[in-house]
């Protein structure tokens, strides 16, 4: 089987449809083409997204923070219930700012 694209599909949309996809895409490091036909066959597109060097350093630095706590929080545990209850919180927290990073 041949990767050849050659093959054209086309679909009608308003200009600012068509902004907003290219938009996606562009958000998703692929091209207007690739998003569109991995949208359609995948029904999602799979793409990491590109940080700067501080979003980056700010993730890593996120990823140590709450792997400390729950190191601390596990070495609690069994000694004060309220600190690692509150330990546990500050690391959902933590985790789910990381994750404000991935959507889309």
């Amino acid at each position: 089987m041949t990767n050849n694209k050659d093959s054209e599909l086309k679909i009608r949309c308003t200009q600012a449809d068509k902004k907003r996809i290219a938009e996606k895409a562009k958000s998703a490091g692929k091209s207007l083409s690739e998003f569109t036909r991995e949208m359609l066959l995948k029904g999602k597109v799979v793409a990491a997204p590109q940080f700067s060097k501080m979003q980056q350093i700010g993730i890593k630095l996120l990823y140590q923070y709450a792997n400390r706590f729950t190191y601390i929080g596990n070495f609690m545990k069994s000694r004060d219930s309220k600190l690692y209850a509150e330990t546990q919180s500050l690391v959902k927290e933590i985790r789910e700012v990381i994750e404000q990073f991935f959507k889309a």
